[in-house]
């Protein structure tokens, strides 16, 4: 299982109700995973063991050493070792006292069990029925994307699959792509102006404080950036598309055949995706 969505998991199986994996969201991006939960997460230790150690995270690693549990160089190699938003999350409900390890390590073992990706079962709540063949095109294009903002825009995401999209008393942004060829698609960000704003920051790495030129290029660049990846995913199965111009307005809303709209929390704020199978038609905002 992918070591970037637990987080998803634990929205989709209600573990968590999406405030809470909001509030974890915010707090993960600034939290670095922890030896004792590292040595859990990789097997070297087990939930209970650490339990009964019943030491602080400063002194778990001679401890755990003096114990013989792990070796000096064990250590080291956990203080070394690479984490994804998995973990980062993992570490905030530690912190915040919403799980311990035991519950955490049950947790991991039946998300690493689940017979579906998260992000798979989010998009298929979503469509909850309503497309066919598009679902498989849209699915591929949400791992992509969903990849890809956690990278480029540093911050854990999810689908939230149980609120509503955005608030219409709000100014509103909304870039556009439609993809031609082997396969028709359109795709848009649909996002407040605050989180537009923080979206551009972010891609960018400038100093953007308003809905501007440069943010509107930096989103626009950011869609582009994502189309390119999938349309070489495409290529990989003999398909060939190209990529119209952008659009860009605002306070209009999308509406386009085979339509799926979802709502992305992060770190930062919220937004929606919006995938299509034709040119959106705007509407002014009710």
């Amino acid at each position: 299982m992918n070591s970037q969505y637990f987080a998803q998991y634990l929205l989709n199986t209600g573990m968590l109700s999406g405030d809470e994996v909001k509030g974890m969201l915010m707090k993960s991006m600034s939290c670095k995973p922890k030896l004792p939960l590292l040595a859990m997460y990789q097997g070297l230790v087990t939930a209970r063991q650490l339990t009964d150690l019943g030491v602080e995270t400063a002194a778990f690693a001679a401890a755990a050493q003096e114990k013989g549990l792990l070796t000096k160089s064990q250590v080291q190699n956990l203080s070394q070792a690479v984490t994804g938003e998995s973990l980062r999350f993992a570490q905030a409900l530690l912190d915040a006292g919403r799980m311990d390890y035991v519950r955490l390590a049950e947790l991991f073992a039946d998300y690493r069990e689940a017979p579906v990706r998260p992000l798979k079962e989010a998009v298929a709540r979503l469509a909850d029925g309503s497309l066919d063949k598009e679902l498989e095109y849209y699915n591929a294009y949400v791992e992509i994307f969903m990849r890809s903002l956690i990278r480029f825009m540093d911050t854990p995401a999810v689908i939230n699959v149980f609120e509503s999209l955005l608030d219409s008393d709000e100014q509103t942004r909304i870039v556009s792509q439609r993809l031609s060829g082997d396969l028709s698609m359109v795709t848009g960000l649909f996002a407040a102006d605050d989180t537009f704003v923080e979206m551009a920051r972010r891609y960018s790495r400038e100093d953007i404080q308003e809905v501007d030129e440069l943010a509107v290029d930096s989103i626009t660049e950011f869609l582009n950036v994502m189309n390119g990846l999938y349309a070489i995913d495409l290529a990989k199965r003999q398909m060939d598309v190209d990529l119209e111009l952008p659009r860009a307005a605002k306070n209009q809303k999308p509406v386009g055949s085979h339509q799926l709209e979802l709502r992305i929390d992060t770190g930062f704020g919220s937004f929606v995706l919006v995938l299509a199978t034709d040119e959106f038609v705007l509407h002014d905002l009710a």
